[in-house]
């Protein structure tokens, strides 16, 4: 009678197991579909990891109805493999090298330890194994703490925690199997041979597919900054583009509208352009453009706004700025592109650039007609610094200056 309740337990455990197995073996499964055919892709390798941790978890269930070289020997190794893997898919995920005797090393290691240890040892492999696989827990959870960029996801937060997690269950598998807190009752299973060890397992798989999960969003939420980024970045110059700076400008309005302060606006275009690309080509035109808007960004503050509005236009927004301050900042840049040799792929070529200024003043009783008015009145005085010589900086008492000393 005992013995089939054993049985019937021993069946349940198994069933229970081996669900979760499936599980995370579905998983990696559609993990492998959707990151089929892409190259270097940290998708595909935390697939692969997945699906050797289902693997590992598998050949350890079936203790006792396969031989013991796959469910012991073959075990350690898979698992060792498994958590290598996902090391190497968190540095590809980051563009880094995956770091190859991290990943390598633990392997190894496994494989000398469940091949020397007698297989009838179940405390020792449970303690030997847990020492292994929680080093390269911890080698996971550094690696995903160095990642600052996506720290500021959700998903990060939930594969951190859901690794972090499996830590102390790690470790209370090495505690109960060294103090021996509960008996080693059968040797059918090397993993769960007590409800102790069955409990702690089993937590470890649910917390390993959350973690999955959690890797999946945060590959999710990177390409839709990477897509926001897409539609708010130049793609040559990588300052803002025409419909980024607008939103932000429209804001910086609005703010110095509601707290009563200045906004400068500066409106900048590269001095005989056209002669460049048909002198120099397209690509030389190219290069000019990403050089000059580096040396503007290189002379701005960091609440300061700059963007392509266009051709070889750009445009910069300084909030909180009055009329001499926004002179000064124009002179600067105006002075920073004159002096500097732009290195190109043909050679050295020396260029300058025309600015025009405006301001909207808190006093200024037309801007009620909002930021288009400063972007007319700075393109009007770009238009007089270009009639006056190019390679000048002005500003005209128009619009809301005008408005407002009247």
């Amino acid at each position: 009678m005992r013995a089939g309740i054993h049985i019937e337990m021993l069946l349940d455990n198994r069933t229970l197991l081996l669900s979760l197995v499936l599980i995370s073996a579905m998983m990696a499964l559609s993990l492998a579909v959707v990151s089929w055919g892409r190259e270097h892709d940290s998708l595909k390798k935390w697939a692969g990891a997945m699906a050797l941790e289902s693997a590992a978890w598998s050949l350890a269930a079936a203790r006792g109805t396969i031989p013991d070289v796959f469910s012991i020997v073959l075990f350690g190794i898979v698992l060792a493999s498994a958590l290598a893997m996902k090391l190497a898919a968190i540095h590809e995920y980051r563009d880094l090298g995956w770091p190859r005797w991290q990943c390598l090393f633990p392997v190894v290691l496994a494989f000398l330890v469940f091949a020397a240890l007698p297989y009838e040892d179940f405390r020792g492999r449970l303690i030997y194994g847990s020492l292994i696989y929680g080093a390269q827990l911890l080698m996971i959870v550094q690696a995903l703490r160095a990642d600052t960029e996506s720290r500021a996801g959700r998903a990060w937060w939930l594969l951190f925690g859901a690794t972090a997690a499996i830590l102390p269950l790690v470790a209370l598998r090495a505690i109960v199997a060294f103090f021996g807190i509960f008996e080693f009752a059968t040797a059918q299973s090397s993993v769960a041979p007590n409800p102790a060890q069955l409990a702690i397992f089993v937590g470890i798989i649910e917390l390993s597919i959350l973690g999955s999960m959690g890797f999946i969003l945060m590959v999710k939420e990177r390409a839709d900054r990477a897509i926001r980024s897409l539609a708010m970045i130049d793609s040559l110059t990588g300052v803002f583009n025409r419909r980024a700076f607008m939103e932000r400008a429209e804001k910086e309005f609005a703010i110095a509208q509601r707290n009563k302060t200045s906004l400068a606006l500066l409106m900048i275009d590269i001095d005989y352009f056209k002669r460049i690309n048909d002198e120099f080509g397209h690509p030389t035109g190219d290069d000019v453009l990403v050089d000059v808007a580096r040396l503007l960004d290189s002379r701005l503050r960091k609440q300061d706004t700059l963007g392509r509005y266009g051709g070889e236009e750009f445009c910069v927004l300084l909030p909180a700025t009055d009329e001499a301050g926004a002179m000064a900042v124009a002179e600067t840049l105006r002075n920073t592109v004159e002096n500097t040799l732009l290195a190109t792929e043909r050679k050295g070529i020396s260029v300058t650039i025309s600015i025009g200024a405006t301001l909207c003043l808190a006093s200024c009783p037309s801007c009620d007609l909002g930021f288009h008015r400063l972007l007319d009145d700075a393109d009007a005085a770009l238009y007089q610094a270009k009639q006056g010589g190019r390679n000048r900086a002005v500003t005209l008492p128009i619009g809301c200056w005008n408005a407002s000393a009247a």
